[in-house]
């Protein structure tokens, strides 16, 4: 079986006789991809908007999913490719001749290329794909109705709020009489302030929803994005420290326009919200599919569940696990990671030695390819927000508020799965007294879309719109505060 192996930004060609032997060193929560570099190109403001097509790879159709901005002057974007579970991958526009595109994004064996001609008339732009020596046709076409640049989809004023970490630029939407203001906080990687998704802007449709309710909001660029600042890898406890900063500062600013504030965090943002409201008076935390489990618990939670549903073999299932509380070891004690490298050393040796001869050139010297799959694979767990995220247990604090908590669970879930975190949270309701209602939205999943397998890699592929219900429950709760 041929085709494209995408993990944590990691990128490249395969082939294995058999796709359930594939070996996944780590799944790990969600995507954490930086931004790349835009280039200047003033005649181009045609081609932003949403964009989809396919790569036709060896008799296989990959789905792409383009989002092209054009602002102040430079055009960059993002591609998604849901098979693969690849969303938000930063493009570059290298070159701009006429009519002739070259745009690409990194890979872990270098740039994947699309070479293309722009019909203007017929909105697609065609050519080739390239990568490792291997060239695929492509094709997109731009989907109609789309306004990508109009960024503040519930209208709001651009901001800068100073923090001790740098600064953080968002969105303040007001309400026209005073009102509770929520704060919208993402989940885990670098997610801009609309929390876009897949083509989808969550936090831009929920501040929408918000507005039209008489709710006010602020929804926030993560560091590293827009123009806010900061070391991205940040813990758990420095994006509390940023979320702290920016509530001292809308109650210095806006003290007559804000009645109460109100935390909701999409899954890693309601940890932080979470670890927020323990420290600083809040009136209300919503945890839209957020984990109320450890953070090793909810990626093997995870692990199982996707495992299960592409029907991967239960003993290799149990290796990666074990393999997964390898990595938790070394990261808990602060290990050497030798013997970890030299295990995925030798794993990726032996798939590429069942590569055919052809593909087994393309990749070069092998040693030099195996240790930059390794080096990137690892990349995430060795950083200080992984640590955080693994060692972590909500329950001390979610235990110790006194406030009115909302917990939103979507059925379909597969990256905080339903059935451990719903007893868990109805656990602690129950012993702790809390004052939290919890709603189980059916058929959503994590991006509470009405789902059909709820994977990750059919987010680009469902309706971008919020299952029925979801928005109902937030606002009545919000109502009853």
């Amino acid at each position: 079986m041929s085709g494209v192996f995408y993990y944590k930004g990691v990128f490249f060609f395969y082939y294995i006789p058999n796709m359930k032997n594939l070996f996944v060193a780590i799944t790990l929560f969600f995507l954490g991809i930086p931004f790349a570099q835009s280039v200047t190109a003033q005649n181009y403001q045609e081609v932003a908007g949403n964009w989809e097509g396919t790569i036709q790879i060896t008799g296989q159709n990959l789905t792409t999913n383009f989002t092209f901005s054009f602002l102040d002057g430079e055009l960059d974007g993002t591609i998604d490719i849901p098979q693969q579970n690849a969303y938000n991958l930063p493009v570059e526009f290298t070159r701009m001749n006429g009519d002739s595109l070259l745009f690409q994004f990194q890979t872990g064996t270098g740039p994947a290329t699309f070479k293309g001609e722009w019909n203007r008339d017929a909105g697609t732009i065609s050519g080739t794909f390239e990568q490792m020596d291997m060239s695929y046709p492509f094709s997109i076409k731009k989907r109609e109705g789309n306004q990508v640049n109009e960024r503040n989809l519930a209208g709001g004023e651009e901001i800068i709020i100073q923090t001790r970490a740098g600064q953080v630029s968002g969105t303040l939407q007001l309400a026209d009489e005073p009102a509770p203001i929520v704060i919208l906080l993402t989940g885990s990687g670098s997610q801009d302030r609309d929390e876009t998704v897949a083509g989808f802007k969550i936090f831009a449709q929920i501040a929408d929803s918000l507005s039209k309710n008489g709710y006010s909001s602020f929804r926030y660029d993560d560091r590293g994005v827009g123009r806010s600042t900061g070391e991205t890898d940040a813990t758990l406890f420095d994006l509390s420290d940023d979320l702290l900063d920016i509530l001292v500062h809308l109650e210095d600013e806006y003290p007559d326009q804000i009645t109460k504030t109100i935390l909701l965090g999409h899954s890693q943002g309601g940890l932080v919200s979470v670890i927020s409201a323990v420290n600083k008076n809040v009136d209300g935390v919503i945890l839209m599919g957020s984990p109320f489990l450890p953070g090793d618990e909810v990626i093997n939670h995870q692990i199982k569940a996707i495992s299960e549903s592409q029907g991967i073999a239960e003993e290799v299932v149990e290796q990666n696990l074990e393999f997964q509380e390898r990595i938790y070891e070394v990261i808990r004690n602060e290990d050497d990671w030798d013997d970890v490298e030299q295990d995925l050393y030798d794993r990726l040796e032996a798939q590429i030695n069942e590569l055919p001869e052809e593909q087994r050139e393309a990749l070069g010297d092998m040693n030099s390819f195996i240790r930059s799959q390794i080096n990137r694979q690892l990349a995430a767990a060795k950083t200080e927000w992984f640590k955080s995220f693994i060692e972590y247990n909500p329950e001390n604090d979610i235990s110790n508020l006194d406030i009115p908590m909302l917990a939103l669970f979507g059925e379909k879930d597969t990256q905080v799965i339903l059935g451990p975190n719903r007893e868990k949270a109805e656990q602690l309701r129950d012993e702790a007294e809390l004052l939290m209602q919890i709603v189980e939205i059916e058929s959503a999943n994590h991006l509470f879309q009405l789902a059909n397998s709820g994977l990750p890699s059919e987010y680009g592929m469902l309706e971008k719109e919020f299952a029925p219900g979801f928005v109902e429950a937030m606002i009545e709760w919000l109502n009853s505060l």
